[in-house]
């Protein structure tokens, strides 16, 4: 299954009876009279492996500390039980759970305000959010190390004191409002709100978790305090702290925060038994676009039942990598989907489900509804071979040391594996059961489960496309980063990083949108997609068993200026997964047969970009770029374009690019460096080198002579803001700093935040605006996309160019300046925190010519800004745009 909640199993624990906190006397027969509130005691404290430490305090509090020293970051979480959209009790349906999360996450609390909560958090460059489930609502803040007590002091404040200003619950419930309406052209949303309400018919997990709008308008603020007074009690929070911290220090902390806070009265909502299906059932909607989304499900168990185990070997044995049953007969061989994908959902309070998700074209989606179910019941007609169970218990091996990479998803594992079993390292028993599962049981549950009576289906479907109802259906040692220059050109990056069991290995040549045309549009996405799809020794489906077979990630693929493979695998799987890679980057034959596939599933993206008014908006914008820029060129393609190439076009493409001195190798992770290197040496040592290619030119004019405005009508009931500015790219190293610094002062960096959020949002105007720049080696754009309601685009587009002219005219404060300059050192401490992702940093910044090393400069790039370049980058750049925008109706 994909989600870390399952089965209750016990630990061995050390139980320490009313442990004080650091700094706490012990009681004295007779103690002195204090107005101090009182700090609770720990009252269990269980230290398990991997450095996590489980502790309870006397009001009930549990707290999780987990030490991670790779990476001088943290992040605070608390989880608040008992809460999300199942646990409403008679408000269900009013989403209380998900307006509160709003109302909580960064409001006012009794000892700050909104805007002092965001100051803090701007200074030291925190990323705060909050996320509402069927089950729980959660807060956090990811942070640099050494403001963690801050962090714990900022979240167990909005733990325990919001306050509720008035102002503030009323702009948050503006922004539920529209994100109720915003949700409605989200095809994913509706889908698995659909899902929901097609597989419940009386358990509380059918109702969404955001709630109704016309209930929600007759939910009293009363209502939703009162809500908050009861829930969000100690004994009903789960207190998450990891990253580069010391535990002791931490549990004193928590503990000092929550003093004079008592135990809740403990919260029980019955949840009743969902009855059990009888027939099948579908649910039919049509959406704007151009494909078929379906989702083809059967009720199964709650995640106590041990039946949990066969049923997620099986959703693997279907359909997880590329040699995977669906995957390689519906996707790649008859062609019947664009996707495909399977998940055995085990929730810990109500029975849970196994679904098959799949998008099609309107010319196959009826077939593929016919054939996936065949798939499915096959595997209650015979054993699965020895081969694909090994395959699937491997991948879930591997899926556990991947998934520990980043203190995020640590943090996540561990409160949610403990809000559903009470086990904060539980995946480590799943993986053990999981190993444990034969070919007969996995066919035994397929027999008791996957009965066509049972089965649910929705579809979603393009205007006019909606089916006839049948209702009969069936801690590691670090080392330098190595360069080494190999006699034919290529460069070679080598890191050894063993704090995880685990290699990643990494290829890029330049290539992308600077060496196609408009006219040869989604040539190097095709090159890239192709690579993986055969060589001479091997074909598609050996490559794809291999990697699937290791529990190993291979991914092949183009980017804008590259084409780039990657593959991450377990430390033992290291010299023959550089061997495979190796032959599928540099020996691809692009087999026609798999040509025509991968050609056919590029064309059903493109269609799919009408589905989401995202991508629609983009490729707009992208169509009217200067012809001059490779960003004009649509990575993925057009339709026509993509119709024309052939597998010849791609072969003379590797042929010409792939060459030693248009391309850079990086292996990091638990590897020896000298033997790393060797293995390369060995595999790319033997490409022979192209003396008389000239370096591909980054000096493209991107300029916009004057200002464009276009308008698309669409069928969305949805509006789309998107405008772009000509700037430099990443070369001009000081032009490109201050707009960074620029950029957060307008709209926050990663995160939402700045004039743009405050003012838009704050007013309740649009869903979300955000400005970035889409930029690289070559000169490109500085962008501000929205979405808004269809009634106000042109509101919102002068409220853009206002905070642009503000910019332009240097009303920025030396607050706002100092902050922004900190928000973006500190957020950007946080990126790059796995081996991959500073693989990849390194590899770019030196295929582009900044060296390996560029990145470690980031901070003093930014330090050297000053209010002065950000106001003449504003003035000199931000003047003639293109502005694109889509509605239902008129601009």
């Amino acid at each position: 299954m994909k989600h870390p909640v399952r089965l209750w199993l016990p630990v061995l624990v050390l139980i320490l009876t009313a442990i004080p906190a650091a700094g706490q006397e012990k009681p004295s027969a007779k103690p002195a009279k204090s107005d101090k509130p009182q700090i609770p005691t720990y009252t269990n404290l269980c230290k398990l492996p991997d450095q996590v430490t489980l502790a309870t305090l006397s009001n009930g509090l549990t707290v999780i500390v987990q030490e991670n020293h790779v990476a001088p970051v943290a992040t605070v979480r608390c989880y608040v039980k008992i809460t999300g959209s199942a646990y409403e009790g008679k408000y269900l349906g009013a989403g209380l759970s998900h307006v509160l999360e709003h109302v909580v996450s960064g409001g006012s609390t009794s000892k700050r305000t909104e805007k002092e909560i965001e100051k803090i958090i701007d200074r030291f460059g925190g990323a705060t959010n909050a996320f509402t489930s069927t089950h729980l609502t959660a807060y956090f803040i990811d942070c640099p190390a050494k403001d963690v007590m801050t962090c714990i002091d900022l979240v167990a404040d909005s733990m325990q004191h919001i306050i509720f200003e008035p102002s503030e619950f009323a702009r948050e419930l503006k922004v539920v409002r529209r994100e109720l309406a915003d949700g409605e052209v989200s095809r994913r949303r509706v889908q698995w709100k659909m899902l929901k309400e097609t597989l419940y018919t009386l358990h509380p997990i059918r109702y969404p978790t955001i709630g109704y709008l016309d209930v929600l308008n007759h939910t009293s603020n009363e209502t939703i305090m009162e809500f908050y007074r009861k829930r969000y009690v100690p004994n009903n929070q789960i207190f998450v702290v990891v990253g580069d911290v010391k535990t002791r220090e931490v549990l004193d902390a928590v503990a000092e925060q929550f003093a004079g806070t008592p135990r809740g009265y403990e919260t029980f909502v019955p949840l009743p038994e969902e009855p059990e299906q009888l027939t099948p059932r579908e649910a039919v909607r049509e959406m704007d676009g151009k494909t078929y989304d379906l989702v083809l499900a059967w009720p199964t168990v709650k995640l106590s039942n041990p039946d949990l185990y066969p049923l997620d070997v099986a959703a693997y044995i279907l359909t997880e990598g590329d040699s995977s049953r669906m995957v390689r007969r519906l996707k790649y061989d008859e062609q019947l989907v664009l996707s495909v994908d399977s998940a055995s959902y085990t929730p810990h309070f109500a029975e849970g489900s196994f679904a098959v998700m799949a998008s099609c074209t309107p010319e196959t989606w009826q077939r593929a509804s016919e054939e996936i179910p065949k798939e499915v019941y096959r595997l209650r007609d015979e054993l699965v071979s020895p081969a694909e169970l090994a395959k699937a218990k491997k991948q879930k091996a591997s899926e556990l040391v991947f998934r520990q990479q980043t203190v995020q998803e640590a943090a996540e594992s561990l409160g949610r594996n403990f809000l559903s079993t009470d086990d904060p390292l539980f995946d480590r028993k799943y993986v053990e059961g999981i190993q444990k599962v034969t070919a007969e049981q996995v066919r035994d549950v397929a027999r008791r489960y996957f009965v066509p009576s049972r089965l649910n289906r929705v579809i979603i479907a393009p205007p006019g496309g909606a089916p006839k109802r049948t209702g009969q259906e069936t801690g590691g040692g670090e080392e330098a980063v190595r360069a080494v220059k190999l006699p034919n050109g290529l460069r070679v990056l080598v890191k050894r990083h063993s704090h995880l069991p685990m290699v990643s290995i990494q290829a890029y040549v330049i290539g992308g949108c600077l060496v196609d045309t408009p006219e040869t549009a989604g040539r190097s996405a095709l090159v890239g997609a192709m690579l993986d799809k055969g060589t001479a020794r091997h074909s598609a489906k050996e490559i794809a068993d291999y990697f699937d077979s290791i529990g190993g990630k291979l991914g092949m693929s183009a980017g804008r200026f590259t084409v780039y493979g990657n593959a991450t695998v377990l430390k033992d799987d290291f010299p023959k997964a550089m061997e495979m890679f190796a032959e599928c980057f540099l020996e691809p034959t692009f087999p026609e047969g798999e040509f025509k596939k991968v050609q056919a599933l590029t064309l059903g993206a493109i269609a799919r970009r009408a589905d989401s008014p995202q991508a629609e908006i983009f490729e707009m914008f992208y169509d009217n770029l200067p012809p001059t820029t490779p960003y004009h060129v649509l990575q993925g393609g057009k339709e026509q374009t993509v119709e024309r190439l052939r597998a010849a076009d791609l072969r003379a493409y590797h042929a010409k690019h792939f060459v030693p001195e248009n391309m850079i190798v990086t292996v990091f992770g638990d590897i020896d460096p000298d033997r790393a290197s060797a293995l390369v040496r060995k595999q790319f040592g033997r490409l022979k080198a192209d003396s008389r290619r000239k370096p591909v030119d980054f000096d493209r004019a991107n300029a916009i002579p004057k200002t464009i405005s276009r308008h698309k009508k669409t069928g969305k009931q949805t509006g789309m803001v998107l405008m772009g500015y000509a700037i430099p790219g990443i070369l001009d190293k000081k032009d490109h700093a201050a707009l960074v610094v620029l950029d957060a002062i307008m709209s926050g960096y990663s995160y939402p935040g700045g004039w743009l959020h405050n003012e838009l949002r704050g007013e309740g105007l649009v869903y979300y605006v955000h400005a970035f720049q889409i930029t690289g080696p070559a000169p490109g754009y500085f962008t501000i996309l929205s979405q808004t309601g269809p009634d106000k685009i042109d509101e919102v587009v002068e409220r853009i160019k206002k905070n642009v002219a503000q910019a332009k005219a240097g009303k920025i404060s030396k607050e706002e300046f100092d902050t922004a300059v900190q928000m973006v050192i500190s957020l950007h401490a946080q990126d790059n925190t796995t081996i991959g992702e500073q693989a990849g940093q390194a590899a770019l910044d030196d295929l582009y010519g900044l060296g390996y090393a560029y990145d470690k400069t980031f901070d003093a790039r930014i330090k050297a800004v000053t209010p002065q370049d950000v106001v003449r980058v504003a003035k000199q750049h931000l003047t003639n745009h293109v502005l694109v925008t889509s509605s239902p109706g008129s601009p």
